[in-house]
């Protein structure tokens, strides 16, 4: 990259709280290449209280690539599994149009 171009890059912030049965992951900034194991590794946490739902608070996303998208995939297969509810809330525009675009929508934002 050269020196004059500044990264815009965020770096990712994720971590669950609890209401009841239900296990909330917060997720803030890129959930990119760089950051996608470690959101998986969060929901992992999150499945390991046996919760009856996980819900991905995804209004602070501010980017996604294709292993972000892959990691989103990943949680769900993984709460599936598990017979966990999952779904994401909030999505912003550019994570929306990525999911519309793939043809997942169905599996991520089946509400929406």
């Amino acid at each position: 990259m050269p020196d004059d171009v500044q990264s815009s890059r965020t770096e990712l912030r994720v971590g669950a709280r609890y209401e009841g049965a239900e296990a909330i992951v917060a997720v803030e900034g890129d959930l990119d290449h760089s950051s996608a194991e470690r959101f998986v590794a969060c929901i992992l946490e999150a499945l390991d209280t046996k919760p009856r739902s996980v819900t991905v608070d995804a209004h602070r996303v501010t980017f996604t690539d294709s292993s972000g998208l892959s990691a989103l995939l990943r949680a769900r297969g993984l709460a599936f599994v598990d017979q966990v509810v999952f779904r994401i809330s909030d999505p912003p525009p550019g994570l929306r149009r990525l999911v519309e675009q793939t043809g997942i929508k169905d599996l991520l934002l089946p509400d929406a």
